[in-house]
């Protein structure tokens, strides 16, 4: 009975070291990083945010966590500004400032030692705030849509804590606008954004 309990005892001790041996590993694979980036954003095809206004541009940052297997999570923040180009599309309103946070899920490639790929698919929240042109307060509106893109990734050190980040992205911007003409309520609450950007990338 005791040399029964004593190996019982060892296997139960074998198993937890290698349990705490397998956690332990798993922990030391995941990676944090932050990214501070500049952004130049457009609309395509036929929408408001097309025709009303010039492109946008804005800087930000964003942090990724790199979780299991080379996937990870991420969110990004970036501050947008743009000059409105048809201000009778616009309304009584003057330029228009934009927060943007896309939070994401990605996957990364290595393409060869100092370069990678990840792909990148997500959702996106807007909020653009306008100042009436009378001066009596700003117009703001909220909106979402989901996001997908891509990120070219060099590294510029020995070591892989420092990177230059490409990176370019959709994101599917709808707006609550109702109107009786399925049109043109389409064509004011829907627009396709293309954004580009680079970022500098320090990994931890």
């Amino acid at each position: 009975m005791r040399r029964f309990l004593l190996f019982s005892f060892a296997v139960i001790s074998i198993s937890a070291f290698s349990q705490r041996r397998k956690k332990q590993n798993w922990t030391e694979n995941v990676k944090y990083a932050i990214e501070p980036h500049v952004k130049v954003m457009t609309s395509l095809g036929n929408n408001f945010m097309k025709d009303a206004f010039e492109y946008f541009y804005g800087f930000g940052i964003g942090g990724n966590i790199n979780l299991y297997k080379n996937f990870g999570l991420g969110v990004e923040y970036t501050y947008f500004l743009a000059n409105a180009k048809r201000p009778e599309l616009f309304g009584y309103l003057g330029s228009p400032s934009m927060n943007n946070f896309d939070w994401y899920v990605f996957h990364q490639d290595k393409i060869t030692e100092d370069f990678f790929v990840e792909e990148i698919v997500g959702y996106s929240t807007y909020r653009m705030k306008s100042p009436y042109l009378d001066d009596r307060g700003d117009f703001s509106e909220g909106n979402g849509g989901l996001n997908l893109g891509a990120k070219a990734i060099y590294t510029v050190d020995d070591n892989g804590t420092q990177q230059i980040v490409l990176n370019t992205r959709l994101n599917f911007y709808n707006s609550k606008i109702g109107n009786q003409n399925p049109d043109i309520e389409k064509y004011y609450s829907k627009a396709t954004l293309l954004n580009i950007g680079i970022a500098y990338r320090i990994n931890f």
